[in-house]
């Protein structure tokens, strides 16, 4: 009821001019009753194309020759293995039916619509060509019954007369019995169910037939068919009615050759099992015309398992009654001997001629349902949009059904069952692995909204289902399975890059939200050791349209580890302020999208910048995975500038190969991006942060345990410039502290070392600047050591002392402050080392140092802010570190 009305509400509200009258919601629901009337149910839908399906041309053609093979018993082993695997296959699909709505499309609209557009647009298009597969195998099997029954020689024939045979008059035949099913499939599915129903009858009074037969035919002689080139002296072979002897010795195998295939050699276990599970493929028949069912999700399972159940049955009785009557030289010898022991036998001709040419419509109509739902999602772009041309009120898949027929045409070339075999078995079992490999995923994410209404636990059905698939795929044919399962991938590998985003969801996101939470709660932060550090960045960002350089830049900083994005909107939180959120938050994602970085984006609401940072300081990340280190730029009034030209330009000189082959949207996400960002500054009165809270915020940071880093002249940094300029440059200010290494020195070190080890780093060199005292000896000791400990590939350079240039007290900043002699002597350190860095590093493209002792006086800010800009004034692009815990082990 729930998806009936659904459906109705969708009828009434399509269009927004359209008042929702009570008129309107009976009209709705008559029209919906008639085009229920209209439809099929379970025994017409499901159970009769099914049951057909099953009795193909294996039955009344193959089944003595699989038995004649490998015996009773393994003939036996084989059917239930056969069957355990079908019936696993089932239950997947009835607990992925009954947990969704199905439409047109059957397996190919239940697995995409369950596990996304990759794997399903995939396991249809392998469904779609196994099923073309079996189609053109029916029609074969087809062409060998009249051409074994009234062809030259045939079973009713006197010699001399009948219908011509060869291979093109075969081909021929073939032609005109697919053209059939071609004309049926273009009148629509009411008369394929028609049809059906008059068949199934004619097949059921066959079989039943034949069963009355087994009990009332006496000992007789059967003779040779005509193509069987191995005849012998006796022109006759032996049906021996009911005898226990004649059951012993077709119990165990006794492998033979093929007369419908000379000069293959002697049969195997692996090729008669293909042949006994063709006879088993149509299972997937009810679920293939799942637009034109009343109920889908109720008569799919019902359905299917009933067929199941008469075939299954029906198979067996053949297997026994066949071993205790028919002598094994009669089974291997003659594929017809059915209808020469039948009391009747030209009914079991119509019989076999009308089942297997059911199999066949029934596969052709199904395949082409199942193209025309893939050509109108649109998976593989316009190529296949012509193929959603319908036909009539029905709207019948003309296209689909012309294009379907051509290729099955084309397989008729393959000429005998037994040779198209191999290829149908196990391109089926690919499909139906993939039905089980879809209700498996869907089971193990435990994902809520998959509640199947089919009561078998669809884990472990699926599970054994899949294996089984993929089991007896290989034992068929290594090799087939092998291209069969690559054609798969490939399909998906395409998907995954050319197909077009679609709103049913991705169980990839299901299973990625699975095994990160179980492994997250694995991840416990108090077991982490410093040998496995790693940069864990917040970096902090105002708007990223001044911040790309900043932002690409500790992107290759972060090695491995966590990356967040930290943004704060300084507004009272109301509904106006909620609806810039979530714009903003879409428009961050997106501009993650474009510049590739690998960031998380965790936007907060605060009343205060500061209110808002301490949030992120505290909240960021989850559960082992918290940021250890905070990344900022440095403070300034000026009025920022756009990077996004840079981006921009980045984004259009990419080739336009590339955008073709990978259906690339990147330029159309920048378009958005640069619409729903926020502008930048224009006015200095806009800014929302001054000196004193900046500074607050960054004093937070350390008393919560986490690195600092401050980076300033980034609007320099271009990874162009690498070959240029390169030199990574290391100023560590103090290498020992109270008998250790300064935990900054450590710090700006490692994150040297992580930068080198990028891929378009390694073209650097590490370079360290040591500035000595009078110990000098000892001091590139102690350096060398640390550098032979951590394993650091860097060249040592020793300054011996500060630049003699001295800082202009006339200078604005300094003048505008009340400073004293400490104060000017740290001024002064800060103006001797940009001196430093300006005389040694010229040609550096990045530069680490360690950040002045951070003040936990507000007062100090402002002196603070100056030291920051009299290190990093006119230099190249400078990370100024502030370690506070140990980021690497080492030896002193």
């Amino acid at each position: 009821m729930e998806e009936r009305d659904h459906e109705l509400w969708e009828s009434v509200t399509m269009s927004e001019k359209q008042p929702l009258t009570g008129d309107a919601i009976i009209q709705a629901n008559l029209k919906r009753k008639r085009e229920d009337q209209k439809k099929l149910g379970m025994i017409s839908g499901v159970t009769i194309p099914c049951t057909l399906s099953l009795f193909n041309a294996f039955l009344f053609l193959r089944l003595g020759l699989v038995l004649g093979q490998v015996g009773f018993l393994v003939s036996m082993g084989m059917l239930l293995i056969a069957y355990v695997t079908i019936v696993t296959t089932v239950f997947a699909i009835s607990a992925i039916a009954t947990s969704a709505n199905v439409e047109k499309g059957g397996v190919y609209y239940l697995i995409s619509r369950s596990l996304g557009p990759e794997f399903g647009g995939a396991a249809g298009a392998i469904f779609y060509v196994a099923n073309l597969f079996g189609c053109a195998s029916y029609i074969i099997g087809v062409v060998e019954v009249v051409t074994d029954s009234i062809g030259v020689g045939g079973t009713f024939m006197k010699p001399g007369q009948g219908l011509p045979v060869s291979y093109w008059y075969e081909f021929l035949y073939g032609t005109i019995f697919l053209l059939f099913c071609l004309a049926i499939c273009i009148i629509g599915a009411k008369l394929f169910a028609r049809t059906s129903t008059v068949i199934v009858i004619i097949v059921f009074i066959a079989l039943g037939s034949s069963m009355f037969s087994f009990g009332f035919v006496e000992t007789k002689l059967v003779p040779w068919p005509r193509n069987n080139p191995f005849r012998e002296n006796s022109s006759t072979l032996l049906y021996t009615s009911w005898s226990w002897d004649t059951f012993q010795s077709n119990l165990q195998p006794n492998y033979t050759i093929d007369y419908s295939r000379v000069g293959k050699g002697i049969m195997n276990f692996q090729y008669v099992f293909a042949i006994l599970f063709n006879g088993c493929i149509g299972v997937m028949s009810g679920v293939n015309i799942s637009g034109n069912l009343k109920n889908p999700s109720k008569s799919i399972p019902e359905g299917t398992l009933l067929a199941l159940v008469i075939t299954f049955c029906t198979y067996t009785l053949l297997f026994t009654f066949s071993s205790f009557t028919c002598s094994r030289q009669l089974l291997v010898n003659n594929y017809y001997y059915l209808s020469y022991i039948n009391i009747a036998g030209p009914i079991i001709t119509v019989g076999v001629f009308v089942a297997t040419l059911s199999a066949a419509l029934t596969k052709l109509i199904g395949t082409s349902k199942v193209l025309h739902a893939i050509a109108d999602d649109r998976l593989f772009g316009n190529i296949l949009h012509p193929l959603t041309l319908t036909l009539g009120k029905a709207k019948e898949p003309f296209m689909a059904v012309l294009l379907s027929w051509l290729i099955a045409q084309l397989l008729l070339f393959m000429h005998r069952f037994n040779t198209i075999a191999p290829f149908t078995a196990t391109m089926t079992l690919l499909s139906y692995a993939s039905v089980n490999l879809s209700c498996f995923i869907l089971s193990m994410t435990s994902a809520p909204n998959f509640r199947p209404t089919f009561k078998v636990n669809p884990k472990v059905a699926s599970a054994i289902g899949f294996l089984s698939c993929l089991t007896m795929m290989f034992l068929i044919d290594a090799i087939y399975s092998a291209v069969a399962i690559a054609l798969l991938l490939i399909i998906i590998i395409y998907l995954l890059i050319r197909g077009p985003a679609k709103p049913w969801g991705e169980v990839s996101q299901a299973i990625i939200y699975h095994q990160v939470r179980k492994f997250l709660l694995r991840l416990d932060i108090r077991k982490s050791h410093v040998r496995f550090w790693r940069p864990e960045v917040l970096l902090l960002v105002s708007n990223p349209r001044s911040a790309y350089h900043l932002i690409e830049f500790t992107n290759d900083l972060k090695k491995g580890g966590l990356y967040v994005l930290g943004h704060v909107m300084a507004k009272p939180f109301d509904i106006e302020t909620a609806h810039q959120y979530t714009t903003q938050l879409q428009a961050w994602l997106s501009f993650v999208d474009i510049t590739n970085v690998k960031a998380f984006v965790e936007i907060t609401i605060s009343a205060s910048v500061r209110a808002g940072v301490q949030s992120l300081l505290t909240t960021a990340g989850l559960g082992g995975m918290k940021p250890n280190m905070v990344v900022l730029g440095l403070y300034t009034p000026d009025l920022p500038t756009s990077a996004m030209d840079t981006l921009h330009m980045k984004l259009i000189k990419r080739p336009k190969i590339y955008e073709y082959l990978f259906r690339d949207k990147l330029l159309e996400k920048y378009r958005y991006v640069e619409e729903n960002l926020p502008s930048l500054r224009t006015d200095p009165g806009e800014q929302t942060l001054d000196a004193t809270e900046y500074t607050s915020l960054i004093q937070d940071a350390v008393t919560l345990g986490k690195n600092i880093c401050i980076m300033h002249n980034f609007d320099k940094y271009k990874q162009s410039t690498l070959n240029r300029c390169p030199y990574i440059d290391v100023w560590p200010l103090q290498v020992t502290k109270d008998n250790q290494f300064d935990s900054t020195c450590l710090l700006i070190l490692q994150l040297a070392c992580v930068l080198h080890m990028k891929d378009k780093w390694k073209t650097t060199e590490i370079r360290v600047f040591v500035i000595v005292g009078s110990d000098v000896n000892e001091q590139k000791r102690v350096f060398e050591s640390l550098l032979m400990d951590t394993r650091i590939k860097a060249s040592i350079h020793f300054v011996d002392s500060y630049s003699q240039e001295r800082l202009s007290l006339n200078d604005d900043m300094i003048m505008s402050q009340c400073l004293g002699e400490e104060d000017m002597a740290e001024l002064q350190h800060c103006h001797s080392m940009n001196s430093l860095f300006k005389q040694y590093s010229p040609n550096s493209s990045i530069i680490f140092t360690a950040l002045p002792e951070v003040p936990t006086d507000p007062s100090k800010s402002a002196e603070f802010i100056t030291k920051l800009k009299l290190l990093s004034s006119d230099t190249a692009p400078i990370v100024m570190a502030r370690g506070t815990s140990q980021v690497m082990v080492t030896t002193f």
